[in-house]
């Protein structure tokens, strides 16, 4: 019977892909010898990641020059691999080693090539009669190979809850209060306790410096953008260590007066150096969209919870992942650190109002940049956005559960924004986190 729906099933996506959605492209050889299709450069995947490249290798140029095909109105088109369209990779997850051959479907959400019958969404709209016009423009481009006779799907990667025992429970991550933000304003004194600074050395003349940001997760965790730990910024500097607990980056110890008590200090910050950089296998540090631009620091030993160091909680339960941002203040927090410049010796904080992608890709489309639904928008009012963050820092929330604790989960990790800080109408982007948290925890080891 399974077998007899799953034939179906096929029948069905073949018609859609050969027959109803207009005339495919024309079947050629690419010049690995393997089977493509004649199409231009735009509607190809594989070809376009080559292209995206930089620099883009002599060997990369040779390929894309030997899989012209034809031209259409002097349009050239190439031969795109229909079993090659998308970059392979190996996801460990609990032991078990599964590859995943990793697409972006037509609305650019992430995904994975695979046979329609393990696709929930290409079968949700399979079953849902009749099929509308832009659902099947939709399947037909979403083709990406075949594995002998039957076609497969870029199939949309699913949110889901996930867990860990590698994580901290809500009784120990993110714990905090309601805070009131009016602008960018010193934090008090172990506010944020997650906060990490990422120092680099220079490897010319060892000089020492911080130049991005993170949030400790977990003992032994640091979450952080890929782009601090893959591309320009190694070419002139190492990354030695991570530092919890600071505040002033100036001052050792940390103090304030409080009224009745003559001065109240926090513990010295600790620096631990860096055992592994994780960074997410399907991120290129040079392409403008930094789609993936998420990765993990694992330190060399487990870190001790203070009150100055205290991990903030991920966003794993579908109760926090379902919530409807729109309308609300997120906040960052951070010293303003960047590759290019450094902002403050104090952690700042400051509310950013979220942005629904729509707002984001009215600014960004013009200057060339394609969001997906894996990134997240937020500021875009003159002079506050996340340069008072750090790239690579969070974006946070705090959500209160059914017992009225309260407590900060990341959002969304900083990844790119104008050249000028605090540009009105242009939000800074974020990788958003919940649409990767299947990936984080598959990463973690004790």
């Amino acid at each position: 019977m399974e077998a007899a729906k799953s034939f179906l099933v096929v029948v069905q996506v073949l018609a859609l892909l050969f027959l109803c959605c207009g005339e495919a492209g024309a079947s050629c050889q690419t010049p690995r010898g393997g089977k493509g299709e004649c199409k231009s450069i735009s509607n190809c995947q594989a070809l376009l990641a080559l292209v995206q490249r930089r620099p883009i290798k002599p060997e990369d140029a040779d390929y894309l020059r030997r899989s012209r095909c034809s031209s259409d109105e002097d349009i050239p088109k190439l031969c795109c691999p229909l079993e090659e369209t998308s970059a392979r990779s190996q996801l460990s997850a609990g032991g078990d080693t599964e590859d995943i051959d990793f697409c972006q479907t037509s609305r650019r959400e992430q995904g994975a090539c695979k046979s329609v019958s393990q696709c929930p969404t290409i079968l949700s709209i399979l079953r849902n009669k009749p099929i509308k016009a832009e659902d099947a423009e939709y399947l037909r481009r979403s083709n990406c190979g075949s594995d002998g006779s039957l076609p497969k799907m870029c199939c949309p990667f699913e949110v889901k809850p996930v867990s860990s025992n590698l994580l901290p429970s809500a009784e120990i991550c993110g714990v905090g209060t309601p805070d009131k933000i009016y602008g960018g304003t010193e934090a008090d004194l172990n506010e944020y306790p997650w906060m990490a600074l990422i120092e680099y050395q220079d490897v010319d003349d060892g000089k020492r410096g911080f130049y991005c940001g993170g949030a400790l997760i977990s003992k032994r965790y640091v979450l952080t953008a890929a782009h601090c730990m893959k591309g320009d910024i190694l070419k002139s500097w190492k990354l030695i260590s991570v530092r919890l607990g600071e505040h002033n980056t100036d001052t050792n110890p940390d103090c304030t007066d409080i009224p009745g008590i003559k001065q109240f200090c926090t513990p010295s910050p600790v620096d631990v150096s860096v055992e592994e950089r994780i960074v997410h296998e399907g991120y290129d540090p040079y392409d403008a969209n930094q789609y993936h631009d998420i990765g993990l620091l694992r330190l060399s030993s487990d870190v001790q919870f203070t009150s100055s160091v205290k991990p903030i909680c991920l966003p794993v339960t579908e109760y926090i992942q379902k919530t409807d941002l729109v309308g609300e203040k997120l906040v960052v927090a951070g010293w303003g650190k960047t590759e290019n410049k450094s902002e403050s010796s104090v952690k700042l904080k400051l509310a950013v109002p979220f942005k629904p992608n729509t707002d984001c890709v009215r600014s960004y489309g013009n200057a060339g940049v394609e969001l997906a639904n894996a990134q997240i928008c937020a500021g875009g009012e003159r002079g506050k956005d996340s340069c008072s963050g750090d790239s690579g820092g969070p974006l946070m929330r705090l959500f209160m559960d059914e017992n009225k604790e309260f407590n900060w989960y990341v959002i969304g990790v900083v990844s790119f924004g104008p050249t000028r800080c605090g540009m009105d109408r242009w939000p800074g982007v974020y990788t958003k986190v919940d649409s990767y948290v299947q990936w984080i925890t598959s990463k973690l080891k004790p």
